[in-house]
């Protein structure tokens, strides 16, 4: 399926603003079912210093300067994108269980596994939690599959946690989220992060978008009206595995990849220091992903 998506982001600010520096992750990556079309980005004020990198997750990033004194600041981001469904596995390596699994990842050496192994260790963030399943009251089965975990552990989300937006931040400490059993995408997809973890399976957080107006008959996804988040967990046999817990969901064709890293601050789609701005400011996302047609 083809999509255009258009996202708009919107500051402004009590106080003027002097000069602020963003670092931007708002271009779609590179993924193997994933094609990227043409992008464009604009921004108001005309930023003096616009330049693409690469981070060190393999991300296409943007730094971004603004030099004029400004009390508001919009960001628009348009692109099309393909995205292609995954492929049946007509036959492939028999899953490992979960201690096995373990026990290959600390054995192999190769470029996949090395970078996997990156994702087993704590982040800003995500704290290592070694008690976090006995806290949720979550089983280990060291006989389960990667899998079988990954899904386990994105049911057991979607059922015990309510979706309630406007109830954290993205600095609400996950101690708090599991307290109150709610939360939003962003939320849902450290818990899962932090349970994977916790039982030493590589784990990574995905940043992206959902269509917006799905097909006739189809149900509505949660997390269609701004970018969504779910995580990724790592097969020695079969490599990253998605989930989506906010929808118990595995991510298909309408799940469109952004940037991933090991917690929301290494891919926040906008983040950056203002000089001057005042105390508060008022932030407006307005995310559109409409399907046009397939390739």
């Amino acid at each position: 399926m083809k999509y255009r998506v258009r996202h708009i982001t919107r500051y402004r600010y009590a106080a003027p603003v002097h000069g602020s520096l963003n670092e931007l992750h708002l271009k779609p990556r590179r993924a193997p079912l994933q094609q990227l079309h043409h992008y464009r980005l604009e921004a108001e004020p005309r930023p003096r210093y616009l330049a693409e990198h690469v981070d060190a997750f393999g991300n296409p990033a943007c730094v971004l300067n603004i030099d004029q004194v400004h009390r508001e600041w919009n960001v628009t981001t348009v692109f099309e994108v393909t995205r292609h469904a995954a492929e049946a596995e007509l036959a492939f390596e028999p899953p490992l269980s979960l201690e096995a699994a373990r026990a290959r990842l600390r054995q192999d050496v190769d470029t996949a596994a090395l970078d996997a192994r990156g994702y087993t260790q704590a982040s800003p963030l995500l704290p290592l939690q070694p008690d976090l399943l006995r806290r949720l009251c979550l089983p280990e089965d060291a006989d389960q599959g990667i899998e079988a975990v990954g899904r386990q552990v994105s049911r057991f989300i979607h059922r015990e946690f309510a979706y309630r937006p406007g109830q954290t931040e993205v600095s609400t400490p996950l101690s708090r989220v599991i307290e109150s059993r709610m939360g939003v995408c962003q939320d849902f997809a450290h818990l899962a992060i932090a349970c994977s973890r916790a039982l030493g399976i590589p784990a990574r957080y995905v940043s992206g978008y959902l269509e917006t107006r799905p097909p006739e008959g189809a149900e509505r996804l949660v997390g269609a009206d701004a970018t969504h988040a779910w995580f990724a967990v790592y097969d020695p046999a079969r490599g990253w595995l998605e989930f989506d817990p906010t929808n118990d969901a595995v991510p298909d064709q309408r799940y469109i990849t952004l940037a991933w890293g090991r917690d929301y601050s290494d891919v926040a789609p906008v983040r950056g220091v203002v000089r001057g701005g005042g105390q508060d400011h008022d932030l407006q996302v307005s995310v559109d992903v409409q399907p046009i047609g397939q390739d």
